[in-house]
């Protein structure tokens, strides 16, 4: 009996398993639980921003409205309205997705 109190005291415990993520070539130290839900939602939803681990935002391609841009050729509009159209000419505006 006496083996048994002596392998007790010598006993140490197994420790906590560590998790880690990838972000840009880097490895980051994370708990349990945010090692699961970025796993589950897919690491390439989320960035690693101010030592921080943040969801990206995504617009659906549904949702996504184009926007006026400088063009080398372009829309030219009466007195600046986009939605009359006066020539398509050099140097005007443009609309495009981002």
């Amino acid at each position: 009996m006496s083996e048994f109190w002596k392998a007790l005291k010598e006993f140490k415990s197994t420790p906590a398993k560590k998790h880690y993520l990838t972000f840009d070539k880097e490895e980051i130290e994370v708990s349990l639980q945010q090692y699961l839900e970025v796993t589950n939602a897919g690491i390439e939803n989320f960035e690693y921003k101010d030592k921080k681990i943040v969801r990206k935002k995504r617009v659906p391609v549904e949702q996504r409205q184009p926007t006026l841009h400088s063009a080398d050729v372009g829309y030219h509009f009466y007195n600046g309205d986009p939605f009359w159209v006066e020539r398509h000419n050099r140097g005007g505006f443009e609309w495009r997705i981002e």
